[in-house]
């Protein structure tokens, strides 16, 4: 029997699936479901194996949080505690709500797309740092601010990678970023508008697994190329896309090599390395709970409805990822039957699984989608006024 899923603190024993050593069919009798379930000290382990990732790259190092990923009360405290960890926002309100946690301007990155000139402005009085991603946003945030503002630029090197080379994580040749072949002319347009650009940018896609690792360096590369063009130059963003284990056979792109690759390309370089971790640090740190609500043979399948929709959890619907789904029972239980688990709102995408072996499912059982720690609560919305669900932290 698979075990992919044991990771964090999620494991089983006779009282069914636990995570920090509390079974969580019993949280969700306590507390009801949906219910997003996190252990803010899978959160500080990731942290910490990070940090040692970076000290054998052999440069200083500044790690920013993609306060996108979580946003939960909990989660932010526990990330504010560690001291070195700052915060990588795209909007005001992340700004405004990073500084609310204790972080200051200077702990704050800014990446923002196709932002606003009332976007532009929020960051201009709020004093962060911020990475443009077009000569457009670059000429008018010098309207707003003193010449001589440190800016980064964001650069798309071209490259598509991401989890399973699926679109809408794989960045490269998309709206993120300036086109490889137009960052001589934003380079030109900041310096003739005043600007000193400190920091070149780029975040390949979501999801790099253990074979983007050539892929990662090329683009290091040319940010590398890109350097003398840069006399300001004092950091290297290489964004995120670290963590992503979706279900057995995942291998994500180890620290070891990410930071291997770092110490390679970067060699020649007096620079600091900044990096963007959303998924790395919370994503195996949550689950969300869902009870049984049906269960049900339609033609030929199996279903199994259950009281959350993609409103509370976007990944298969939205981006056709893989949500892991298993029995809070017995979650190394004999897979006996194959199901198709399906959500609660009025839509035909509204599927979260098709035909996956599980143990036998009842209605009223409770069931853990995993890893629920990113990108869950934080991109829920109402849809058929459903959500949201309820968050706890242990």
């Amino acid at each position: 029997m698979s075990s992919w899923w044991r990771r964090g603190s999620l494991a089983s024993d006779a009282r069914g699936l636990t995570l920090a050593g509390q079974p969580l069919a019993d949280l969700a009798r306590t507390q009801g479901t949906p219910l997003y379930v996190y252990d803010c000290g899978v959160v500080g382990k990731q942290v910490t194996s990070l940090r040692r990732a970076l000290a054998t790259v052999g440069r200083s190092w500044r790690i920013y949080y993609a306060l996108k990923a979580n946003r939960h009360p909990a989660v932010v405290t526990r990330l504010r505690s560690e001291g070195d960890v700052g915060i990588d926002a795209c909007s005001p309100r992340e700004v405004e709500l990073a500084r609310a946690h204790g972080f200051s301007a200077s702990e704050i990155s800014v990446t923002s797309s196709m932002p606003s000139n009332s976007d532009l402005a929020a960051f201009a009085t709020a004093g962060t740092h911020v990475n443009l991603d077009s000569c457009s946003a670059v000429r008018r945030f010098a309207e707003l601010v003193p010449r001589e503002t440190a800016i980064g630029l964001r650069v798309d090197p071209g490259i598509r990678v991401g989890y399973d080379d699926a679109p809408k994580v794989s960045y490269g040749d998309s709206k993120l970023g300036i086109d490889k072949n137009q960052i001589s002319e934003a380079l030109d347009l900041a310096r003739d508008v005043g600007l000193l650009v400190d920091t070149l940018h780029m975040h390949l896609g979501w999801g790099l697994q253990r074979g983007a690792v050539e892929a990662f360096e090329r683009a290091l590369s040319l940010l590398v190329g890109l350097a003398p063009r840069c006399p300001h130059l004092r950091t290297i963003n290489v964004g995120g896309g670290l963590g992503a284990h979706r279900r057995a056979g995942d291998v994500p792109l180890p620290l070891d090599d990410w930071a291997a690759a770092l110490g390679r390309q970067l060699s020649s370089l007096d620079v600091t390395v900044a990096c963007e971790p959303g998924t790395l640090l919370v994503d195996w740190a949550g689950v969300l709970l869902t009870q049984v609500t049906t269960v049900e043979l339609k033609a030929d399948r199996l279903w199994v409805g259950v009281d959350a929709g993609h409103n509370l959890n976007v990944y298969a619907a939205h981006y056709g990822l893989p949500v892991g789904i298993l029995s809070t029972i017995g979650p190394e239980a004999p897979s006996t039957h194959t199901y198709s688990v399906a959500g609660n709102l009025n839509e035909s995408g509204d599927v979260f699984a098709r035909d996956i072996r599980l143990p036998e499912v009842r209605e009223g059982d409770f069931l853990a989608f995993v890893p629920g720690g990113a990108y869950g609560a934080s991109m829920a919305s109402e849809h058929c006024l459903r959500g949201p669900a309820r968050e706890v932290a242990l």
